[in-house]
This record gives structure tokens, sequence and C-alpha cells, in this order.
């Protein structure tokens, strides 16, 4: 799409804005009928951040093994300080509707019985534009068009078969097809024993390429789309919807029944967790079971079903070098990211098939325990948050080792190394209570959560690091592991009187950790994430080394402090966030309510210390503005 096209729909964003805003003087709402049973509401913002400082040198933990020493390289795209790193335009309208006053007739007819108490429908859209390729800084516009732009559907060679391939390819697809190509024809055998194709459809057949510009610049969805219904103790619910079992403050970890969005990094951090939080097409039910049964009281089971065939939405995966949020790693368009450098790289995001077996299923119940104590305690089926690389290839057999090959149409072949992420469907078992304690004077949180048989990373296993041969050869393994993540939550209202006089400030602190129960001598989970460094002019990934660890137990701890001023128009608020490892996140935001349907509000997200987990962005510290209108 050209630059033009993209201007112009800007222009028109703008428009938008300042026709719905200027009928805003006269009405914050719009009402369809007398009634008031069918409304519109929106809720539009234009967001500009500013980065705070210059891409720093990435500088890992661990020497490099061939020179000794801590190398450096700079983030890929380096942004200067000063310079704009978002522009985002947002609408979200919705349209709700109250059919119940309109099934009057239900009641006295023989579908009494099945005449709801209440009936009510609700769409919504979910539209951004970034402007960062359009008429930000030059260099993420050229950069995402690196991306793929040497891409070759036959894979051709260049007349040097040690020379270093150029760049990785990043794809997406469903199916990958390496165990039906024919080992008995010998037009598919090369001397070597490696199986020769022609295409990579042979071996992705449906793939698509990643467009960074579908990903991070303009995007549009059906974000809700349900009814509701209730008739006594039952409440059911059909549609495209969101839900959310477990705490998600902050940054969302334990919260996984739906995915979320990471192209702007963790959800709650860059980005409104709400917001991040991708909708489902979803069947959830709840059934009302007693009031008082001896210490227990409102009891009720909870259900809900996501059809595979339907709906396997596990959010988009995040592209290297395109995107200021995108994590630190090698310039994908001039370099090969993962070893051997000589084999062309593909990454292929492997969505879930759409089939019943992937399918999304829960169970929940919740009761409050001697008018004392709220208890939940639940099962859901779910892809975890983050997939996985495993290297792809054929099944290993004694004494061959076959490597896959495309060949083009003046005969040279090319070998490759195909690395998929794997969305794995995960058992999660939980328990959850909260209560309010009158030693500490405020709402005590707990939950705990296993992640049952979650895929996780070892290099070794998983892109069968060790020599070149046997890296490009065989197919990596899908290590397991069974993980406890676990929150103790602490909320309470309090006065601060010389600070302000006339409202309570709210604190909410909360430490969130996990524990992996696979993690051993022999079993050494690290993140996926290649160390952003080189070694002697090559890129890493094909040593152990190379991959960020991950400890057995780690731990986070964060504080969110705020109150309001001016008579709740001024809402500034505080988020602090610790890692064990010695990672420090701040957050502090301020809001400004000019009245009920245009807010105006400031965001300085600052990050430092280890290279890990939100440490990956070290580097992003920024400054962002809203503007925010409601229509409500």
């Amino acid at each position: 799409m050209s630059r033009t096209t993209h201007l112009g729909r800007l222009a028109a964003v703008v428009a938008s804005l300042w026709l719905v805003a200027g009928g805003a003087s006269r009405s914050h709402a719009v009402y369809i009928d007398e009634d008031q049973n069918l409304s519109l509401r929106m809720r539009a913002y234009s967001q500009f951040a500013i980065r705070l400082q210059q891409s720093q040198s990435l500088i890992p933990d661990d020497p490099s093994p061939v020179t000794g020493k801590r190398e450096e390289v700079f983030t890929v795209p380096g942004v200067e300080a000063g310079q704009m790193v978002q522009n985002r335009w947002f609408f979200n309208p919705e349209f709700d509707a109250n059919i119940t006053p309109y099934l009057g007739w239900m009641k006295k007819g023989w579908l009494k019985w099945l005449a709801p108490d209440d009936l009510r429908m609700r769409v919504a859209g979910w539209i951004f534009y970034d402007g960062i390729y359009d008429y930000g800084p030059d260099r993420f516009n050229s950069y995402q068009k690196r991306i793929n732009a040497n891409f070759d559907n036959f894979v051709a060679q260049s007349d040097r078969p040690d020379l270093i391939r150029e760049g990785g390819w990043y794809l997406q697809g469903r199916k990958i097809a390496i165990d039906e190509l024919r080992f008995d024809n010998p037009k598919n055998l090369a001397t070597n024993g490696s199986v020769v194709t022609t295409s990579l459809e042979d071996i992705l057949p449906g793939y698509e390429l990643k467009d960074p510009r579908d990903h991070y610049a303009h995007h549009r969805r059906i974000n809700e789309a349900y009814l509701s219904y209730s008739k006594g103790p039952v409440f059911l619910r059909v549609g495209k919807q969101t839900l959310s079992w477990g705490e998600s403050d902050t940054v969302a970890l334990l919260d996984q029944t739906n995915p979320f969005g990471v192209l702007l990094g963790a959800p709650g951090f860059f980005q409104d967790i709400d917001e991040a939080r991708i909708p489902l097409w979803t069947v959830r039910g709840s059934l009302d079971l007693f009031s008082n049964i001896g210490p227990f009281s409102s009891g009720f089971v909870e259900a809900y079903w996501v059809p595979g065939t339907i709906d396997t939405n596990v959010g988009l995966l995040p592209i290297q070098t395109a995107s200021p949020y995108s994590v630190p790693g090698p310039d994908n368009g001039t370099s090969n990211p993962i070893f051997p450098s000589t084999s062309q790289f593909i990454l292929i995001d492997q969505l879930p098939e759409k089939n019943m077996s992937n399918s999304r299923y829960g169970f929940r119940f919740q009761t409050v325990f001697n008018r004392f104590l709220t208890l939940q305690a639940w099962f859901y089926r779910t892809f975890p948050q983050q997939p996985v690389p495993q290297k792809i290839g054929f099944r290993p057999e004694p004494g061959l080792s076959r490597n896959i090959q495309v060949q083009d149409s003046n005969g040279n072949r090319t070998e490759l190394f195909i690395a998929s992420t794997q969305h794995k469907l995960t058992s999660v078992y939980g328990l959850a209570g909260t209560f309010f304690s009158e030693t500490i004077d405020g709402i005590v949180r707990l939950n705990a959560q296993l992640f049952e048989n979650e895929p996780g990373f070892i290099p070794e296993r998983n892109l069968n690091i060790g020599t070149q041969s046997e890296a490009v050869s065989g197919r990596g393994e899908l290590p397991l592991a069974d993980i406890l993540r676990y929150e103790v939550g602490y909320d309470r209202f309090f006065f601060f009187r010389p600070l302000n006089p006339t409202n309570s400030f709210i604190l909410s602190a909360s430490l969130v950790g996990f524990f992996n129960f696979d993690e051993t001598d022999r079993q050494d989970f690290r993140s996926a994430l290649v160390k952003p460094s080189l070694r002697d002019g090559q890129q890493r990934g094909a040593e152990i080394n190379d991959y960020t660890q991950q400890n057995d137990a780690e731990a986070q701890f964060q504080v969110t402090l705020q109150s309001d001023w001016m008579h709740g128009k001024l809402q500034p608020r505080m988020t602090t966030i610790a890692w064990t490892r010695g990672t420090f996140a701040f957050h502090p935001a301020v809001t400004y309510r000019w009245n009920d349907w245009l807010l105006f509000g400031a965001d300085l997200q600052f990050i430092t210390g280890k290279y890990q987990s939100l440490g990956f962005f070290r580097d992003r510290g920024q400054i962002s503005f809203r503007v925010t209108y409601q229509l409500n």
C-alpha cells in the first residue's frame, strides 16, 4: 500500500475523531429508541510516544567462549532519544441492546418456560492504525521492508555454496508436510541421502509471508459479538467474548484463558491489558447452586467452550527488527540469526489446526466460606502465551542422516533449517482465595496454578544444537514441563491527609512467581530468545549459552499506588516492578479528566537491570501522551 493511501486513511481518522468530538458537546451518548434499550458508545484515543533514551549496546551476562570477552551489539533498528516510536489511533465502537422488553409475548404462551429474565446483545469493534511506518523515523519503514524481501519459493542458491545466507524468512501456516515427502522416489533423493524438492509449498503447504505492516501498522476485528441470556439460576453467553480466570495485575502472567497480543511487549506495560486481550468465539454458562449450605454461601459453577473447528486464535508472533517494540536481535534482512549460516533459515509460526481436538474449555467453582473467604477452584485447557521453537526435519534413522534441500531450475540446491513455533494445549489447575484481614487492614489475594505439560525450550533438544551436521539434519524434540505459577496479593484503601486531604489512596501489591518442577542438571530450560551479540563476526545461536538462562524458580514484586485529586479530575498512578534476578521497571502515569467525554493522559515507561523478562526491553524507555474521547 502506498504512503499516499496511508496518509489518506490518517486524514479520514482525524476527520472522524473531530466530527465525533464536535457532537459530544451536545450529547454524551446515542440512544436509538425512546426507552433507551438500544445504545451506541465509543472509546477512541490518539497516543503519541517518544523514546527517552538512545538504543543501548546490549552486553550478555556470559562472555564469548571464543574470545573470552563480553561482546556487544546495538538494538536493531537503533533509535535516538527524542524520536517518535508510536502514534497509535485506536477506535472501539460498541452497540448494546436490551432485548428483554421486546419479548413480553413469550411469557404468555407455551414458551413461558424459556422466557428470559434478561436478554442482551452486544457488538463491539476494535480498530487501530499506527503511523510509525508512514511518518515516523525512516529507519522503521526501511527495516520492515527488508523482512522477507529476498524470499524465493524456490530458494535459489548462490554460485558459492559456502556463502552465508543473507537473511531469515518469516512465515505462518497450519501445516508442515515433511513426513509426507516420499523417500522411495529417486528424484527426491540427493547423493548424500537428503530429500530434495523444488518448492517450499511441498514442505509448508498453504504458508503465508508475515507482513510487518499487517502486524504493527493497522488491524481491525470484531472484538465482541454475543448474546447474554439469564433466567433464574442460569446464565448463558454465546458469541465472541473475553474471559478472565486468575489474576492479571499490571503484567498478565497467571491469566491465560484468553490469549494476549504481545506485539507491544508484555501486556499491561506498553499497552492497556484489556486492549491486549484477544476475544474468542465461546459458549459460556454458569449455574447458581445454592445460597447457603452450612458455612458455605453463594455457590455457583461456570464452564466455557471454544470450539476448535471455529476458533484457534493464539495471537500474532512478534517479528524481530520490525517495530520499536520488537525484542532485540540481529538484522533479519541482512543476516542469518540461527546456526548454520550456510543454510536458509525459516521460522514458521505453526498455527493450531482447526479441529475439535484443539478446542479450549474450562470449569470453575466458586463459593464463600464462613462469610469471610471467597474460594475458587478451576480447570481449563489453553494454548500457552509463549510458543516455543522446534527444529523441523526428518525423524532420525540409524546410520542415515537426511537433510531437507530445495533445488532451483538451474539445479542448485540449498539446505533448509526450518524452525516452527509450537502451540500445544496445556492443562491448568487453579486455586484462589480472597479475604479481608483486620490485622493488616486490607484484602489478601492468594492464587496458585499448575500448568501441566507446558512446552519448554532446551536448545540442544528443540533445535538439535551441537555439531553442524546435527543442527542441519534431524528433528528437534519438544520438552514438556510442569510449572507452578502463584501470586500473593494485598490491596487496601487508606488516607494520608497531609498529601491528599479529601480522597483515599489505593494500594495494590503482589508477589508473582513460578517454579519449574522439571528444571534439573540434565534439563536446563532457557528463553528461546537469542542473546543480541556477535561472536567473531557470526550471529549467535549455535551454542547453548547463546540463549538467555531461566532459573527453576523466579519471582517479581509489583506495587501500584493511585489516588484522586481535584474532585476526581486528576488521577496519578505509580507502578513499580522488581524481579529477583535484578530487573526493574517503573511506570508512572497521570490522567486528567477534562469532562466526562474528554480525557488527557501521560505515561512514562522505564526498564533497567538484567537482560531477562521485561529486561529484554531495557533500552525502550519512553514517554507517551494520550487524548481519549468517550461516547458513554
